[in-house]
């Protein structure tokens, strides 16, 4: 996986809120995964299996969890062959 797989993802859009994730702070830590794999900041696959992001509130639309939680499982892996 490449910095560049992590800026290019996309997610789709929850239907219900309870399986979907804020899009704000998955996209900050996105930024994070991808600074992590130029060499810019220090995240382990410990941190990206241990975040918690919050669920929208009723009535917003999210990302999918589960895409997300597939995503960053694929980014913990990298992480750790490296």
């Amino acid at each position: 996986m490449s910095p560049d797989d992590v800026r290019d993802v996309t997610f789709s859009l929850a239907l219900i809120s309870k399986n979907a994730y804020d899009e704000a702070e998955v996209d900050a830590f996105l930024d994070r995964i991808e600074a992590t794999l130029r060499g810019e900041d220090t995240l382990t696959a410990a941190d990206v299996r241990s975040v918690a992001f919050t669920h929208t509130g009723l009535g917003r639309r999210g990302y999918t969890k589960e895409e997300v939680d597939e995503f960053l499982d694929q980014v913990a892996k990298t992480l750790e062959s490296r």
